[in-house]
């Protein structure tokens, strides 16, 4: 018997040859083949779903797919006595090796697998990583030949259905999980070599606190920024490369309070993920229509949207994403710059560029209408893997342009990061938040004009909770109350209840509502009065079978939670809405045998048939309208059926029947009033 040697063998970038010498070699030996990687390849891409081809796609769900497809072939080839993989070994660590050496990403694969590493570069052999708060390091694992990079890159664009050759040696790939991957090729590269930047996308949709535990910015920023956000403000985020501009666009987009009807606007890679339920997703090509993300910002406008997140600013799209601003509507939008001051005049110069929607050639227009219309500007930063703020400033319109000095943006410093002498990132606030208002430190309030105004409107609004659910809002509003109770403070707690009641009709506040009704006994005395005065107006609608106007009435009156916890005893509200929920359903089933009787007796259906659909006289259930609607289709076949002598007592059912269309004609003239309003 011989022993495996080792050799290598390179045929376009597939692997290695680890084997035997020709002759067969020891039982269970198998070849690791250019031929053989090929199989696993080919077979691989055939079978996996394409989220998993994604080079940094979760590894536990990879591998045990990659097993799955890779023993069933075995298994079917053994059966079959013919195949590659007839001869392969079955076990874990052999079956993933195929993988890494044939569809996956070789020496670089350790890294693409670790969820720390949030950026790789494969320049020809060489690998590059950048673990989540450090610089890239160069690791000590390489790729024994370039072409082994090229032709992974080239499989996996062909793949995702992107140009990769000579004629277009540069493109970014569309791949799953938001992962931004670019790959640049010979001729733009030295012969047989590849340039690849893969940046790992987010496994989940970050909110504002996911940045505020990775360190990237305070609390007190953390407290302003969702300020803006519940204010409906319009965002600038500014910064290079990597710096987290798109994940914090994405973290204030979903810690937007209420359900919002957020739309993003994507170029070539879906990164942005939104937790909304009302979330249109659009993703444009420009290396294709080179017009698209302008068009799409232009369509969105019709949408009616609540937000409209283009995911980076680069060109003359700026023009159409003002416009949307202009219109009334929140944007949040990135583009590269140095400072919050080049970010907005980058803006502008976009928006301005040749072709621009609206400001095509009209700069100093631009620049007004942003200082005008966008709120808050942010640049972040990125040092030794750490992202983070480094200034915010709110815009407070534009200084005219005079004969020496062009137009300019007016800003108002917010935050400004600093190293501190020991070394630490910290961050100096000039205002903070305090619950809908800005409190600046110095006394005086520098708050802009367009933003002091919405802040206004939250305030007198008074509905936009911070809780991230009505049930949280709930919980808050209790606690809330119980202290204001304690402390005396009965309309304050009264004042809490009743938002919390607008957000969600919760039993509980209805209880919590009555205890601090029972600590001013003459103001109970007069809740009580009046919310008797309207159960009486909804009993008396009970009592005449008008559903829909009791149902009106009743909501009217549980409109106010102060009238639904004075009412005495408890339960009362609760049995007349039962009441009302069977009269209704009582009306929608007359009205629906009734409208099905009328359109048969049209037909020329025998009128016996007719009152057959038409069912029992069940009128007395039913609101006065529901009866009148049954009883003329009755009264309409029993006259069919009289004049065709049949039926007998049809007289009598007949006279019976318009006794009761008379009787239902007197009530709905006296219908009750509700005069509880």
């Amino acid at each position: 018997m011989t022993t495996g040697v080792l050799r290598v063998v390179e045929d376009g970038g597939l692997g290695s040859l680890i084997g035997t010498p020709a002759g067969g070699g020891v039982a269970g030996a198998f070849v690791r083949s250019p031929d053989l990687l090929r199989a696993v390849r080919d077979l691989l891409l055939d079978e996996l779903p394409k989220e998993l081809i994604d080079p940094v796609a979760p590894s536990a769900a990879r591998n045990a797919a990659v097993l799955t497809v890779l023993r069933r072939a075995i298994g079917e080839q053994i059966e079959a006595g013919e195949g590659a993989l007839r001869a392969v070994p079955t076990d874990e660590a052999t079956l993933l090796g195929l993988y890494r050496d044939s569809l996956g990403w070789g020496p670089a694969q350790v890294y693409l697998d670790d969820e720390r590493i949030q950026e790789i570069k494969i320049n020809g052999t060489q690998i590059l990583v950048q673990e989540d708060g450090a610089d890239f390091v160069c690791v000590p694992e390489r790729f024994s030949d370039p072409k082994q990079v090229l032709d992974r890159a080239q499989v996996l664009a062909s793949q995702f259905r992107v140009a990769l050759d000579a004629v277009r040696p540069q493109g970014t790939l569309p791949l799953p999980h938001g992962t931004r991957m670019h790959v640049t090729i010979p001729p733009c590269t030295p012969h047989q070599q590849a340039l690849v930047c893969i940046r790992r996308g987010r496994r989940y949709a970050w909110e504002l606190d996911d940045i505020l535990r990775r360190g990237g910015f305070n609390e007190a920023i953390h407290a302003l920024l969702l300020l803006f956000a519940r204010a409906k403000c319009s965002f600038l985020i500014a910064g290079e490369t990597g710096s987290g501009k798109t994940a914090l666009l994405e973290s204030i987009i979903n810690s937007w309070p209420g359900t919002p009807h957020v739309i993003t606007i994507e170029d070539n890679t879906l990164e942005i993920m939104v937790r909304h339920e009302a979330w249109t997703r659009e993703l444009v090509q420009t290396a294709y229509e080179p017009t698209a993300f302008g068009r799409a910002a232009k369509e969105a406008l019709r949408q009616t949207p609540t937000i409209v997140a283009p995911g980076e600013i680069r060109a003359d799209e700026a023009g159409a994403v003002l416009t949307i601003a202009v219109s009334g509507h929140a944007i949040i939008s990135t583009l590269h710059a140095k400072s919050c001051l080049a970010a907005i005049q980058r803006f502008a110069d976009c928006a301005a560029m040749p072709g621009a929607y609206v400001y095509d050639g009209r700069r100093d227009n631009a620049l007004e209408d942003a200082c005008d219309n966008l709120e808050v500007v942010i640049h972040v930063e990125k040092m030794a893997g750490r992202r983070f703020i480094s200034e915010i400033v709110l815009l407070d319109g534009s200084e005219p342009r005079t004969a020496n000095t062009p137009l300019r943006p007016r800003l108002v410093p917010v935050a400004q990061m600093r190293v501190s002498e020991q070394g630490q990132i910290v961050w100096d606030t000039l205002v903070r938040a305090e619950g809908d208002t800005l409190e600046w430190q110095d006394g005086v309030d520098r708050t802009p004009k367009g933003l002091n105004q919405k802040l206004l409107l939250l305030r007198a609004a008074g509905r936009v909770r911070a809780a991230p659910t009505t049930r949280a809002a709930v919980d808050e509003a209790l606690q809330r109350a119980h202290e204001l109770v304690l402390a005396g403070q009965i309309d304050a707690a009264m004042h809490a209840l009743r938002r919390a009641w607008a957000d969600r009709r919760d039993p509980l506040l209805v209880g919590a509502m009555a205890r601090t009704l029972e600590a001013e006994p003459q103001r109970m005395a007069s809740a009580s009065a009046a919310s008797e005065q309207h159960a009486e107006v909804v009993q008396r609608l009970l009592d005449a079978r008008w559903w829909g106007e009791a149902r009106a009435e009743l909501d009217h009156a549980q409109a106010d939670l102060v009238t639904v916890a004075a009412l005495t005893p408890a339960g009362r509200w609760e049995r007349m809405a039962a009441q009302i929920t069977v009269g209704l359903e009582h009306d929608r089933d007359l009205l629906a045998r009734a409208r099905t009787a009328r359109s048969a007796l049209q037909r020329g259906t025998h009128p016996q048939e007719v009152l057959t659909l038409l069912g029992a006289n069940t009128v007395g259930s039913c609101s006065p309208d529901a009866g009148m609607e049954a009883l003329t289709v009755r009264r309409d076949a029993l006259r069919q059926l009289i004049q065709m002598g049949e039926g007998e007592g049809g007289k009598d059912a007949l006279a019976a029947t318009e006794a009761q269309i008379a009787a239902l004609h007197a009530q709905g003239q006296g219908k009750p009033i509700a005069d509880s309003r």
